[in-house]
């Protein structure tokens, strides 16, 4: 920013204003009685209201004294922009007076001047400066009873009133949960989801944003209609709804934006286009070359099922959804601008293509059980309308393979193998797939006999399901089989000779030994952890060579005591179960 003063009597020098030092204005005398004229010069940078429109500006500043109070003519001009303070002589050419302030009976005071938008915005226009003069009237100019003083402090300060311009960001336009096309083929949407939305920008973050629609039907611009939704947020996806009533059966719409903060609006977007398709395909024809249906007879063993899709011939078809026993919806999302995302009904998991549309499309299929399993079946046509159901029930055969025990049962803790092999009669298998309780789905290798084998440690308390499918080489994956194991948890032993039970015996301060012993089922110990009646926690005592080991306690009261055991075994793990023994003190 520039800011300083001229003076006549030094007319070829610029004086900035700078420190704390007060600004001359109008005429004024020094201590030499010698008289001067000053005007003052501001320059304001006006290139960050770029897109913004400019309402009005006021210029401030502060009288710090007045030669004679009720006497004031000051005057406020633009004049052509500088780039520094000019001298006297080099005055600026003055190009329009914006404001004036006359006689009053108060000063100094504070004083506002108004600027106008039209001087703003043709200085910004120019070179994006605006140069403000602060003169005395040319009348009063040399009369020394209208000079004063500018406070140094405040300056002249300029504030522009403006208002950020919206816009509407033609990058995301969305219709139906699709980007905006403006070349065919357009998006096809069922009627319900005519959802029109696009992203209004506004710099001024609390404006509020109105989003106007309007759509036509192509061809027929007169049937225009606008549509408006009020409280959307700048950067965000405002929404309009297109009445379901409002649109036609296989008519073309386009579509366009704009956007308003209230005091200004924008532009329209760019054109969008859809097509708005409300009729439902027939539903499909399912054949298959090698699965009879379940009324007459049974698939053949191990074999995958190839399935024929037809769209009997009606261009409406364009695609099938299939799924066993149901078909799930497939629903649309939403995008990090709040903007509907739909996804392409031909490019959702479970949907195949047709040759043409009309035509068909192959599937080759293993039904995921065995006994009876229903192929479930629906037309889809471009814009994702899905026909009623076509339900193929089959009966597979049971080819799930065997899973056995490879040695003795495994207890708790122990490593656990297992073997598993294929069904009688089906392709070589190349693989298992498998899943073991708490954890993930696995593979594993079939060997040259078809067979695999799983091994791991057994410590799951709650025992253990394996559920296992083979793949093999002909594309077959078989019926699920599987295997459990469950374990029979035994707690360990406790004994005492001196409180052998609840009948009372002992006493206060008689010591007593107690002696723990393996669960039944566990072939070592290392260490027992145990704690009697009023412990906070829980000590350990290590195990002998014989798996035992013994604790002395002496009560410190009568009644009913107990102490609660864990058995640990050499890797670290601690019995499933407790063992509470209660005793009576007498």
């Amino acid at each position: 920013m520039q800011i300083g003063y001229t003076d006549s009597s030094d007319a070829q020098v610029a004086y900035e204003w700078e420190g704390d030092t007060n600004a001359p204005l109008g005429t004024w005398q020094d201590g030499a009685s010698q008289l001067h004229t000053s005007r003052v010069y501001a320059t304001f940078d006006l290139t960050g209201f770029t897109a913004r429109r400019t309402i009005g500006g006021k210029l401030y500043l502060r009288e710090q004294s007045a030669a004679e109070c009720p006497r004031r003519a000051i005057e406020v001009w633009r004049t052509a922009a500088v780039t520094q303070t000019p001298t006297w002589a080099g005055a600026p050419a003055e190009i329009e007076k914006l404001d004036e302030a006359g006689d009053s009976p108060y000063c100094p005071v504070d004083l506002a001047f108004d600027i106008s938008a039209a001087a703003l915005d043709d200085a910004r226009e120019d070179d994006g400066r605006i140069t403000i003069e602060l003169r005395v009237s040319a009348q009063y100019e040399s009369d020394l009873s209208y000079g004063r003083q500018l406070n140094w402090y405040k300056r002249l300060q300029l504030s522009v009133t403006y208002n950020s311009l919206p816009a509407v960001d033609d990058d995301h336009l969305y219709n139906g949960g699709f980007p905006c096309r403006e070349q065919a083929p357009y998006p096809a949407l069922p009627a319900q989801r005519a959802t029109l939305q696009a992203v209004g920008n506004d710099a001024d973050d609390l404006d509020s944003l109105r989003l106007d629609v309007g759509a036509w039907p192509v061809g027929d611009p007169a049937a225009r209609v606008e549509l408006s939704q009020e409280h959307g947020r700048s950067g965000r996806i405002i929404t309009v709804q297109v009445p379901d009533t409002a649109l036609v059966d296989g008519t073309t719409y386009a579509w366009q934006a704009r956007t308003s903060d209230g005091l200004d609006t924008s532009a329209w977007s760019r054109t969008c286009y859809f097509t708005v398709d409300r009729t439902v395909p027939p539903a499909a024809q399912v054949t298959s070359a090698n699965y009879p249906t379940s009324d007459t007879g049974l698939t053949p063993l191990g074999e995958p099922g190839v399935f024929t899709l037809s769209g009997g011939g009606d261009p409406d078809v364009v695609g099938f959804a299939y799924a066993w026993e149901s078909i799930p919806v497939s629903g649309c999302s939403y995008g990090d601008l709040g903007q509907l995302v739909c996804p392409d009904p031909l490019t959702v998991p479970g949907t195949v293509q047709t040759d043409v549309p009309g035509g068909s499309a192959t599937l080759t299929l293993n039904p995921p059980r065995d006994f009876l399993n229903t192929l479930v079946v629906r037309s889809l046509d471009r814009a994702g309308n899905r026909s009623a159901e076509t339900r193929y029930e089959i009966r597979v055969p049971d080819t799930d393979p065997t899973v056995t025990v490879v040695g003795d049962q495994p207890d708790w803790g122990d490593e656990a193998t297992v073997r598993i092999t294929p069904h009688a009669g089906v392709a070589p298998v190349t693989e298992y797939e498998y899943l073991l309780t708490g954890g993930t789905k696995q593979t594993v290798p079939a060997g040259p006999d078809g067979s695999a084998t799983v091994t791991f440690t057994a410590d799951e308390p709650t025992g253990y399901q394996l559920t296992v499918r083979s793949r093999s080489t002909n594309g077959w994956v078989s019926s699920e089989g599987s295997w459990s194991l469950r374990f029979n948890h035994q707690p360990p032993g406790v004994s005492s000779t001196v409180y052998p039970g609840l009948q009372a015996s002992g006493g206060i301060g008689v010591p007593g030994t107690f002696v723990f012993s393996p669960p039944s089922n566990w072939d070592e110990v290392s260490e027992y952890r145990y704690k009697f009646t009023g412990d906070s926690a829980y000590q350990t005592v290590a195990a002998g060579p014989d798996g035992t080991a013994s604790v002395t306690w002496t009560p410190p009261s009568r009644g009913i005591k107990t102490v609660s055991v864990y058995a640990v075994r050499p890797d670290g793990k601690q019995s499933y179960i407790a063992k509470s023994y209660a005793f009576r003190v007498a």
